[in-house]
């Protein structure tokens, strides 16, 4: 978090002040030559390693000497608390990217002081984790590290010229959008962090904040909130609804001059008007003293001088106006999907095109559709337009139920070892057909009868326990710690490990069978190699970017000077071991020939060969229950929900944590429509989307803040791009999707469709 001075002087807190100045002669590990290299800081408590904050440098490319010289401020307590300084190489083939460490004590950590000189920078030699002992790490780390106060005196001397503050903790979802384009004030500066996230720099009281500061008005800041409000207000003043025709609000005229001036009469809104009025001659078929205008939407209303009032009433037919074909097409497919805004709501359009709303209740006006706030008002969701429901229904009625079987198959399990019993029941099974008879689920030592409620608890917290990673299983993906893989040591952790996926595969076809859901996720290779399909290099962007970069720099140049052979070093509890890709292969060099092969074998080895044993019981167990030709009716997508369900998906929380670059922000026409499209979704067509840009339906537990992308937590992002033509196209290794301009809602609705349901087909699409 940003420092700020506390009113408070606290005993046991400082302000301590670290420069990562640079390192020197780093281990070369990097099969590109120099590395990558970039320091992570973890504050720590002295007693148990528990982590307090972590801050990032930025990365230096293509070196084994990099200097930071970035300079960070924040809170510590000295006698609680040390530094954790830790190198690593960003831009990595193997697994290994750690360039060494270092401990750094606070307790006795120097001050520094105006009266005094500044301490001098400290070197310290980088060294190996304890637990990896072989790990090659060499070099120094230079860094200066100083007490400038206790928290809450003014006497903390400043940063200097240089200084750069650890950025704003994160406020996710009160970011404000750019404001026109608007300059920022003097002294200010614009920047971004190591997520995307732009914040703000105040270089003259050397602070940094979330929010864009907006230029000095008339003495006083003026909010875009503010100024919207100011303009909304006004333009209820000058136009009201008339009543009188029973149809939608139309304005009423104002700004009238004396008629003896000579002047014609005109009309304004500042908040849902773009033309000024015309005062028509007779000649026009108009009365005396009506004029006629459009509406931002293209409707035409009418204005009666004479009375000062305005209507949608053209008063030579006596018939109403309405939209232009393509405008009102537009506006009833929204208001089709959408359903009716609340009682007493109206939405009105702003002069730049944006949509606001006006809640004539409390008289107060805002940007967000108060749809999105209450979604029950939306009305029914279109339903999801693929036919995925085609092809559950016909898998349902391909498992009927056995004959010959008693009527139900009781499963009595303790909580305490939901696991371990429930292996032993399930395992024990010789005549498969008992699994699929009803199930009938007892918890020892609690009353309850089994209609269907038992049996779903069951397969939700058996899941929790055979996908829990510290079984060794199954571990997490390299990109978050919500997905998951199966962890190719598995065998080192439980002997009995591949009677334990058998038993896992046969509890995964009970779920299917009876309609029911494991509460895990995996990454889509596993999805790919239960359908038999093939793992592209493309599938392993989403797992590891790192690892996908490095073999697409190898497509894209001739490797031979990499001196590479057909073998892979893999680190296995602290030992490297050489792995062959093919026999001899460590004795094979890869050149600009055979480098498709090599990356071909490098995929297969990373998603098929380590865990083939773990991936074949899995698929024996589950095949005795659902035989693999009815599951290969799914592509991958689908057969993520099939096995895992579909979340509720908050579009609430989903839109509060997300980004916007490239000249979009949350009150962009565009935008706008993209949140509405979403909002017409169903819940599963949201996970489509969901999966489309980030590569699975998964939420984390704590919702959207929570999202992580290649380098860490990374927000769903929405970046301008491309043309009206393009298709949206998706990086979920950023969990970003780039949104073309799109000149109506329907064009974005409809393009935004094809990209989910084709997405394997669209160029463009990654």
């Amino acid at each position: 978090m940003a420092w700020q001075s506390d009113s408070r002087t606290d005993e046991n807190s400082f302000l301590l002040r670290l420069k990562i100045v640079g390192a020197y002669s780093l281990a070369k590990k990097d099969i590109f030559g120099a590395s990558d290299p970039y320091v992570r800081v973890e504050l720590q408590k002295v007693d148990g390693d528990v982590i307090v904050e972590t801050f990032l440098t930025k990365t230096k490319k293509k070196t084994l000497n990099p200097v930071w010289n970035q300079e960070f401020v924040f809170r510590v307590k000295p006698q609680e608390q040390k530094l954790l300084i830790q190198v690593f190489d960003e831009n990595r083939l193997t697994r290994d990217d750690f360039l060494g460490m270092v401990e750094i004590p606070l307790a006795t950590a120097p001050s520094e002081t105006a009266a005094s000189a500044r301490p001098a920078n400290t070197k310290y030699p980088l060294r190996p984790r304890r637990s990896v002992a072989r790990s090659r790490v060499r070099g120094h780390i230079e860094v200066y590290h100083a007490l400038v106060g206790r928290v809450g005196e003014s006497t903390a001397t400043p940063t200097p010229d240089d200084w750069e503050l650890v950025e704003p903790a994160p406020q996710v979802g009160t970011v404000p959008p750019v404001v026109g384009g608007e300059a920022l004030p003097p002294g200010w500066e614009e920047r971004q962090d190591a997520n995307g996230r732009t914040y703000y720099v105040n270089h003259i009281a050397r602070s940094t904040q979330w929010e864009r500061p907006t230029l000095m008005r008339n003495t006083s800041t003026e909010s875009q909130a503010e100024r919207m409000e100011t303009a909304v207000t006004e333009f209820q003043r000058r136009f009201h609804i008339s009543a009188d025709d029973g149809h939608a609000a139309s304005p009423s005229a104002s700004n009238h001059q004396d008629e003896t001036d000579g002047s014609t009469e005109s009309t304004r809104s500042s908040s849902a008007s773009s033309a000024q009025s015309q005062n028509l001659p007779n000649s026009d078929g108009l009365p005396s003293g009506w004029s006629m205008q459009h509406a931002p939407n293209g409707r035409i209303f009418f204005i009666d001088h004479n009375q000062r009032t305005t209507t949608w009433i053209d008063p030579r037919t006596g018939c109403a106006s309405s939209l232009p074909s393509a405008a009102a097409a537009n506006a009833g497919a929204e208001a089709d999907e959408l359903g009716a805004l609340p009682e007493g709501w109206e939405e009105r359009v702003h002069s730049d095109g944006r949509i606001f709303f006006i809640d004539h209740n409390t008289r107060t006006t805002q940007w967000e559709d108060p749809r999105l706030s209450n979604p029950q008002i939306a009305g029914p969701a279109v339903p999801y337009s693929r036919d995925y429901k085609r092809k559950y229904e016909y898998l349902k009625s391909q498992l009927r139920k056995p004959s010959n079987v008693p009527n139900k198959f009781e499963i009595k399990v303790r909580r305490s070892s939901i696991l371990e019993d429930s292996y032993r029941i399930i395992s024990s099974v010789s005549r498969l057909d008992l699994l699929k008879t009803k199930l009938w689920v007892e918890f020892e030592a609690e009353v309850g009868l089994d209609y269907g409620g038992l049996a779903r608890e069951w397969f939700f917290l058996l899941s929790k326990e055979m996908f829990n990673p510290y079984y060794g299983l199954f571990e997490y993906s390299a990109m978050d710690n919500y997905t998951l893989q199966i962890n190719p040591n598995s065998g080192v952790c439980n002997e009995e490990h591949l009677n334990y996926f058998k038993f896992i595969g046969r509890v995964a076809g009970m779920a299917v069978y009876h309609g029911k859901l494991l509460d895990a996720f995996f990454i889509r290779p596993f999805y790919k190699m239960m359908l038999g399909k093939t793992i592209e290099l493309q599938d392993m962007e989403s797992v590891d970017l790192e690892y996908y970069n490095s073999l697409m720099w190898i497509r894209e140049n001739d490797p031979s000077e990499l001196y590479l052979t057909f073998s892979v070093d893999e680190e296995q509890f602290g030992k490297t071991i050489q792995r062959e890709l093919k026999p001899g292969g460590a004795n094979i060099p890869v050149d600009n020939d055979n480098k498709d092969e090599y990356i071909k074998l490098v995929i297969q080895w990373r998603f098929v060969s380590r865990v083939q044993e773990q991936m074949v019981a899995f698929l024996e167990g589950l095949g005795a229950l659902v035989p693999p030709p009815l599951l290969k009716i799914f592509d991958e997508h689908e057969l993520e929900l099939l096995l895992c369900g579909i979340q509720h998906i908050d579009v609430r929380d989903w839109r509060a944590n997300t980004l916007y670059k490239g000249d979009y922000h949350a009150n962009h026409l565009v935008v706008q429509w993209f949140w509405r499209v979403v909002l017409s979704f169903s819940n599963e067509m949201r996970s489509r989307l969901l999966q489309f840009v980030t590569g699975t339906s998964r939420v984390p537990m704590n919702g959207f803040k929570e999202l992580y992308g290649s380098n860490g937590p990374q927000l769903f992002t929405i970046e301008k791009w491309g043309t009206p033509d393009n298709y949206p196209r998706a990086h979920t290794c950023f969990n970003r999707i780039d949104l073309p301009p799109y000149e109506s809602y329907l064009q974005l609705r409809e393009k935004l469709i094809k990209a989910i349901e084709g997405s394997q087909g669209f160029a463009g699409v990654d």
